[in-house]
């Protein structure tokens, strides 16, 4: 695999969103262009813009997986890079034209840390300005976070982070039992390899250089039902963890209780039928969860 960076790979991983997927990669022209690139499509047929795309770009790498999975495509991913430093970009995510020079300056910075994470915000026009953003993580300075007690969502999410290759394999990559495209718990597979980073001693930095956006293209009904799967396998990753010690499931589950309390309390506070019904949503997702996660031998 091409490496002009020496240190870097960024991963995309994509199921049938060839615009979407093709602005991210446009986005990483711009920002990135000497790290190596591996792009995971998962798409039924596979997508022939990819295949050509990388005809023309030789630091580009398309790798065609027939199974699906965003936990598995991170795997897959993580096994065809070679470097010290895996990034993953969502392919709904526009990286910053700056923004291979300015994580390499963190890695650079930061040599002891396990994990970087940028600062990410909403993107797209002509939003419902009810419609809670989806999965934004605004950093507003530079902070160093460590400490199994350290929730997993204050770390970043999964539309764009940076971690050790080292480190994610030592501990197993991600958990193809969660995350979209798992029909029961189609979510928390980021918060739960950023809980057991976090359990197991790692270090994570937070850069505000570090910077992206994350496209708005949801509707309203889209949303919801997103938000529903968000606390839904949130509540199955905290049933996974029970009995796991300091910081383990009881906590986890609290959290996703007091998320949706603060959606109904900002239903309320604005009068938002939109925002009611989504955490009638994330309560009845939390509920399903809470009972799939009990029932599942983990």
């Amino acid at each position: 695999m091409p490496d002009d960076s020496g240190s870097l790979t960024i991963a995309v991983c994509t199921r049938g969103r060839p615009g979407l997927v093709a602005a991210t990669l446009d986005a990483l022209d711009r920002g990135a262009p000497e790290a190596a690139v591996v792009v995971v499509d998962q798409g039924e047929e596979g997508s022939a813009e990819l295949a050509e795309r990388a005809v023309r770009a030789p630091r580009l790498t398309v790798v065609r997986d027939s199974g699906r999975g965003l936990s598995r495509a991170r795997n897959i991913a993580l096994g065809a890079a070679d470097t010290e430093w895996v990034c993953f970009v969502d392919d709904d995510c526009l990286v910053a034209g700056d923004f291979g020079a300015a994580l390499a300056a963190e890695i650079a910075a930061h040599p002891g840390a396990d994990w970087i994470a940028g600062d990410v915000r909403a993107g797209g026009e002509g939003a419902d300005p009810d419609l809670p953003p989806v999965t934004t993580f605004p950093v507003a300075r530079p902070l160093v976070r460590r400490g199994g007690r350290t929730l997993p969502g204050a770390i970043g999410f999964g539309v764009l982070f940076c971690v050790r290759r080292a480190v994610a394999e030592r501990l197993g990559g991600w958990d193809e039992r969660l995350g979209p495209g798992v029909d029961d718990l189609p979510a928390a597979d980021d918060m739960d390899f950023n809980h057991r980073l976090l359990r197991s001693g790692g270090t994570a930095v937070l850069s505000p250089a570090v910077r992206a956006v994350h496209h708005q293209w949801r509707d309203a009904g889209a949303v919801v039902e997103l938000q529903r799967g968000y606390s839904r396998a949130w509540a199955g990753f905290a049933c996974k963890h029970l009995g796991r010690g300091a910081g383990g499931g009881l906590r986890l589950w609290a959290w996703g209780a007091v998320d949706v309390l603060d959606m109904a309390a900002s239903a309320i506070a604005r009068r938002s039928r939109l925002r009611a019904r989504i955490a009638l949503a994330k309560l009845h997702g939390l509920a399903q969860g809470t009972l799939i996660g009990l029932r599942r031998r983990w």
